[in-house]
């Protein structure tokens, strides 16, 4: 049976580090195993961080580090409509998506958008495009039954940004948290390390 969960909090908080706990328990209990086995189970890791700089690339090897090396993986931020062709999808029994925050950065440049200067259907045209994937990704991973982990980061806790981009960016993905806990099984708030079920 599906199951959709979502790991959100702050910066270094752990969101990652237990989602990709939880996944790969989900990926074993498909197969009938325990957390216990040395099988790390059959997931695909889509990645939706690009590598723009030696922070980024620092970055990017630490994730890949932590998690096995079997785990198929997907680089991929957009076009999940098409996902569900994808011989690694079909083979895996979970899959995690690490994480939303990129992905929405991802889309908003590639969008080809003055940020600064845009008009408010723009905006709204690139909020669409994330709430579309997003949902989209999710109704193909309960159509083919398998389980979902979703990381995301929260950003509406703190100051309200100086630049309209970032405004932007903080309304859409906050937007977009929510579009995922409404349609999740599961949501974890990650605080230091800890995690809060809070649904």
């Amino acid at each position: 049976m599906s199951k959709i969960m979502l790991f959100t909090g702050g910066a270094r908080s752990g969101k990652s580090t237990m989602a990709e706990r939880a996944v790969r328990q989900e990926a074993l209990e498909a197969e009938g195993l325990s957390l216990e086995s040395d099988f790390p189970g059959k997931v695909l890791y889509i990645a939706t961080a690009a590598v723009c700089d030696e922070e980024m690339e620092e970055r990017v090897k630490k994730h890949r580090a932590q998690r096995p090396a079997s785990w198929a993986t997907l680089e991929a931020f957009w076009n999940f409509d098409t996902i569900a062709e994808n011989p690694d999808f079909q083979n895996a029994n979970a899959v995690l998506l690490d994480c939303m925050g990129f992905m929405l950065n991802n889309i908003m440049y590639y969008s080809n958008i003055n940020w600064e200067n845009l008009p408010l259907s723009d905006m709204q045209r690139v909020e669409e495009r994330m709430i579309r994937e997003l949902t989209t990704l999710m109704a193909e991973c309960r159509k083919a039954d398998k389980t979902l982990v979703l990381v995301t980061n929260e950003v509406g806790m703190g100051l309200v940004p100086a630049e309209r981009s970032s405004r932007y960016y903080r309304d859409i993905l906050g937007r977009a948290n929510r579009t995922a806990a409404e349609e999740a099984d599961r949501v974890c708030f990650m605080v230091s390390g800890l995690p809060m079920w809070v649904k």
